[in-house]
């Protein structure tokens, strides 16, 4: 699907005209016309307005996705996307970690025992029993 496809669809699926849309947006009556039929685009304010106001992501919007994941994600979808991140982070660094030779595991076990510490005194580490999790690397011999 198309933005102009997308534009028209969820401007319809709210019941609005080109000129309700105009004026909701800000623009010119005849802007969103333009915009629907390809003779015109948005800027990337613009389309963030657009998203805003039908409460959809950009992807969607723009019609490269079906997705209709709310523009604006709820507290607890933020903390769980956060979480996901954090995870696959934390993976990619202990496989990095798992490959160093004695001198960096012992650089990096320094730097997080200082980085600690230094949470700790300031207060501003989690609870302990707020984190869990589980990372499992295994080593294999791999000819060179």
């Amino acid at each position: 699907m198309t933005f102009q496809e997308r534009l028209k669809q969820l401007r319809k699926e709210h019941g609005m005209t080109q000129a309700q849309l105009a004026e909701k947006l800000g623009v010119a009556g005849g802007t969103v016309a333009m915009w629907e039929t390809g003779k015109r685009s948005p800027n990337f304010e613009m389309v963030d307005s657009i998203c805003a106001l039908f409460d959809r992501r950009i992807d969607y919007v723009m019609g490269s996705s079906d997705d209709k994941t709310p523009y604006r994600m709820t507290e607890e979808q933020q903390i769980t996307d956060g979480l996901f991140q954090v995870e696959d982070d934390l993976t990619e660094h202990a496989l990095k970690y798992a490959r160093l030779d004695e001198y960096g595991r012992r650089a990096v076990e320094a730097i997080i025992r200082v980085e600690y510490e230094r949470c700790r005194t300031a207060g501003e580490l989690y609870p302990a029993e707020a984190c869990s999790g589980v990372i499992r690397i295994s080593r294999r011999d791999v000819e060179e």
